[in-house]
């Protein structure tokens, strides 16, 4: 069977307002393993998308509806490649990390873990931050894994975004699991 392969974009708007007295970031999920992932220090960081493309990634503005989404899996036999670029509308702003919720019911691996578990039945995630305007996320779901719904509030969109504001070098993290819904 063929792989299904989409791409949707996204454009970023940081809300966060830079203060002398910012919020930091709090685990308030209590997650022991999300702890060794965001770095102590980090402030919260609220986020807008809007759906959008390539072209006209910085027409767009917060007022339009985020209706951009992947198209569920009708076939568990085929393989799904999703691509989904998120687009910084802001130039004090960049990228610095994309962190997959390591307690989602279904867990998105960005490298190989270290128990014995089959390759070919993990969705694995590649993130691309060269450009640190523009981040990358393309997520592999094998053939045969149970994984159907694709929607934004799908586990595999469970992810934090960690950013850097550019003029006072703080860093960033949202305080939200997914930031697609």
């Amino acid at each position: 069977m063929s792989n299904v392969q989409e791409v949707v974009h996204r454009c970023i708007h940081p809300l966060t307002k830079i203060t002398s007295n910012q919020a930091r970031w709090v685990n308030k999920h209590g997650s022991l393993k999300l702890k060794d992932l965001v770095p102590e220090g980090d402030f919260q960081w609220q986020l807008a998308l809007d759906p959008c493309n390539d072209k006209a990634a910085t027409l767009h503005s917060i007022k339009l509806a985020p209706s951009s989404s992947f198209t569920n899996r009708a076939n568990i036999d085929q393989a799904a490649t999703l691509t989904l670029k998120l687009h910084m509308q802001d130039p004090h702003w960049e990228f610095t990390e994309i962190i997959f919720n390591p307690d989602a019911s279904t867990r998105v691996y960005t490298e190989l873990p270290q128990h014995n578990a089959p390759i070919g039945n993990l969705i694995m995630a590649q993130v691309d931050l060269a450009d640190r305007k523009l981040a990358t996320i393309t997520i592999r779901i094998p053939s045969q894994h149970p994984q159907m719904d694709l929607s934004p509030s799908s586990p595999v969109f469970e992810f934090f975004v960690r950013g850097k504001h550019l003029q006072t070098g703080q860093y960033f993290c949202t305080e939200e699991i997914n930031i697609l819904t």
